[in-house]
């Protein structure tokens, strides 16, 4: 394990020890999730796509990086799949399915997969190989290109999107520049808030003085475009070595901290409010602790009645507008890269054409869907946040906080704008084990996951959809290419009629994630005034039998405080 992954848990092992110490009750304890997080610190992965066009050369950089030909080279677009590199002392292949059944091949049987590549979402190739165990915990994806065709590999490029922490991005020296295809899937990473290292592939198929000019320009593209300033790398046909270099680059303890650091210290407030909520509570009387619990069962029922009128109102209130607005920008989008996509019909070819469509539509709706579901999401915030006014000063009091409310609300923007989408399979797959109110598996549902989860049908259906629209009409384009009715056709047929499957086919799927999202904010309040109210209650009804020593109580409490506040400086800032 990494040296930030050991301090992490030995900080959390720590304040567990010190919460442990206190009258703090079982049930106030297990919302901590203390121990679930250590577990997920210990198992979490660093996910690095390495992608680019077909035949930018990324699977020959992994075999050369791997000291092994392991991956299949020059395979087709309809045979790629996305192959997870992993390091295990015993080799083989999981192969998975649309709906995550896995099976198991001998790695000599890469051959027979690819031959049925269209069954698989991705692979899991596990290898004993030195390289890969040197890089732990990042995890290299040999990503299919961005043109793949079929539906399951771009639910894999989504879902890679999601999940990758930082991207090994390939150009091939041959296109001479950043190409628009490729400047796309840098605006869709810089989208998930992620951060990528550039190389220049196939170096070795120009001379030397060429592949600098090359260079200078692509960098020149890289600060203009995305403000990058990194030094490109060089790749040749053996390009190992390179990638080895840019590997041990990355720091694993940045992207650790990313992914972990915020939600570590949102929890120690968390911790510090609980503790200093039952200090409150032994010092007050029985008539201050029974009407902070009337305010908080209030607050409760006031949470519900507005997540239900939210819900009934969403669809008015949010969705119509969002998804005219979405639907128009795709639409621009399309009709200002007009003349990329009529080259791409003329030289290309209708699969070319398709191909440059969905890109340009998945783009434009990544972008779109994050920003109008980062406003929606904001707002209903605020609203909830709103709705608790009431109970503000009470509860700033019995937390010793400046702003209880304002602690909350800010804590839950964090948490739906957050980068750490990264987190949400892995928090997935274990959804079976964790209770409703689970705040860290249940309430991270980010802005940027809800996006995918919003795009990924739509680019499926585009996928299905454009071939049979340009299929009518294309036999003609090839007769007489001529550049002007080519685009008159895509401006007055294919555009219109994708704007309208759109307009068929996103409400549902939007309408589902915004009400997803109420109930998931809701839960995130719901659950902050229930701790409060069960500490008071607890803490009323220990004094009231009589069962706690009200001034040694009180000393565990603040020598807990104080312990885990030295351990947080430590740690955390």
């Amino acid at each position: 394990m990494l040296n930030i992954q050991n301090r992490y848990i030995d900080y959390l092992s720590k304040v567990k020890d010190e919460v442990l110490q206190t009258n703090l009750s079982s049930e106030v304890y297990e919302k901590l999730k203390l121990e679930k997080t250590i577990e997920l610190i210990k198992e979490i992965e660093l996910i690095v796509p390495v992608i680019g066009a077909f035949s930018a050369g990324k699977s020959s950089l992994l075999n050369s990086f791997l000291g092994d030909k392991k991956l299949l080279e020059k395979i087709t677009p309809e045979t790629a799949l996305a192959t997870e590199l992993r390091y295990s002392k015993r080799e083989y292949i999981e192969a998975v399915k649309s709906d995550d059944i896995i099976e198991t091949f001998a790695i000599d049987e890469l051959s027979n997969i690819k031959e049925r590549a269209s069954e698989f979402k991705y692979l899991k190739m596990y290898l004993n190989n030195d390289n890969l165990q040197k890089i732990e915990p990042l995890v290299l994806v040999d990503m299919p290109g961005f043109e793949s065709p079929l539906n399951l590999h771009n639910q894999a490029i989504m879902e890679y999107i999601n999940k990758g922490v930082h991207y090994i991005i390939l150009s091939s020296v041959e296109d001479g520049n950043i190409t628009k295809s490729m400047t796309r899937q840098i605006e869709n990473i810089l989208e998930y808030k992620r951060d990528f290292s550039f190389f220049l592939s196939k170096t070795n198929l120009k001379p030397k003085n060429e592949i600098e000019e090359i260079k200078e320009h692509v960098q020149e593209q890289l600060e203009e475009y995305f403000d990058k300033e990194d030094e490109i790398g060089l790749v040749d046909d053996n390009g190992g070595e390179s990638l080895k270099k840019v590997l041990f680059q990355i720091d694993p303890k940045k992207l650790f901290e990313n992914l972990f650091l915020e939600n570590l210290k949102d929890g120690f407030y968390d911790i510090k409010a609980s503790l200093n909520t039952n200090i409150s509570a032994l010092n007050k009387s029985t008539e201050e602790n029974q009407e902070a619990i009337l305010k908080l069962q209030k607050a409760l029922r006031d949470t519900q009645r507005k997540r239900d009128q939210l819900i009934e109102e969403a669809k008015n209130k949010y969705s119509d507008t969002n998804i005219n607005r979405i639907v128009e920008a795709v639409g621009r989008d399309l009709s200002d890269n007009i003349d990329e996509i009529v080259s791409a019909g003329i030289n290309g070819g209708e699969t070319a054409l398709s191909n440059v469509i969905s890109e340009i539509t998945k783009s434009s709706l990544i972008s779109n869907v994050k920003g109008s579901m980062t406003e929606i999401s904001n707002n209903i915030i605020e609203d909830f946040s709103h709705g608790l006014t009431e109970i503000n000063s009470t509860m700033s009091d019995f937390t010793l906080s400046k702003n209880w409310l304002d602690g909350i609300t800010n804590t839950t923007k964090k948490l739906f704008e957050s980068a750490s989408s990264g987190l949400d399979k892995l928090i997935k797959d274990r959804e079976g084990q964790a209770d409703n109110n689970d705040k860290l598996y249940k309430i991270i549902t980010t802005i940027l996951s809800v996006t995918t989860t919003v795009v990924t049908p739509i680019v499926e259906l585009i996928i299905i959809f454009l071939p049979e629209l340009l299929s009518v009409f294309f036999a003609s384009f090839q007769e007489r290419k001529q550049r002007e009715q080519i685009q008159h056709a895509i401006i007055t047929t294919v555009v219109p009629s994708l704007k309208r499957k759109l307009r068929t086919k996103l409400p549902d799927i939007f309408n589902t994630q915004i009400d997803e999202m109420i109930i998931n904010i809701a839960k995130q309040f719901e659950g902050a005034i229930e701790e409060k109210k069960v500490l008071i209650e607890n803490t009323q009804k220990e004094i009231d039998e009589k069962s706690i020593d009200i001034e040694k109580a009180i000393l565990d409490y603040e020598n807990a405080s104080a312990n885990i506040t030295l351990l947080a400086n430590k740690t955390l800032y």
